[in-house]
């Protein structure tokens, strides 16, 4: 079952890029007391779950429960269209066969508010509750946060975090 989590996530670039459907409503106005604290992919990765005994530090629990938002890159999860749950990576590609896969730690299963009509390259804005916890799938071990209610936004790829990529994440083409 490992091989089929790599395969899917080889396959993603296998697809088309279509635009990211629209939700049908504008994304909600935050508030001032509202505030979403933008998060990165640097700082997900301070968790280090390959350790023994590894704990969550303070900054990353401070967070379980809150609205937060990361820019980063979709890999479809079970599906390409209607997409309700999917992956997101700091980069593109980052589980393609050229490098190691990304750990748990470097990955979000993200839960959306609305389905979106298709998969997209494009780099997205995910605006949602974290929670921090174990995902499994056929018993593996895919990611430790999860993002649900997820609002997403088409982004922009200087918006996304480019540096701080794993030493063995080489980048082919354009960002």
């Amino acid at each position: 079952m490992k091989s089929l989590f790599f395969i899917f996530i080889i396959s993603a670039g296998l697809f088309s890029a279509p635009a990211l459907a629209e939700t049908g409503s504008e994304p909600a106005t935050l508030s001032e007391t509202d505030a979403v604290q933008r998060v990165y992919f640097k700082d997900f990765r301070s968790y280090p779950i390959h350790r023994q005994n590894a704990q969550v530090p303070d900054a990353l629990m401070a967070l379980d429960g809150k609205q937060i938002e990361v820019v980063g890159y979709m890999v479809p999860f079970d599906r390409i269209e209607n997409i309700t749950q999917f992956i997101l990576l700091q980069a593109p590609f980052m589980g393609c066969m050229h490098v190691p896969p990304p750990g748990a730690n470097e990955t979000l299963m993200i839960e959306t508010e609305r389905p979106l009509s298709s998969y997209t390259y494009d780099p997205l804005r995910i605006t949602g509750t974290l929670s921090i916890d174990e995902v499994y799938v056929d018993g593996y071990l895919i990611s430790v946060y999860t993002i649900s209610g997820a609002r997403v936004q088409s982004s922009s790829s200087s918006d996304a975090e480019t540096e701080g990529l794993p030493d063995n994440f080489h980048f082919y083409g354009d960002m």
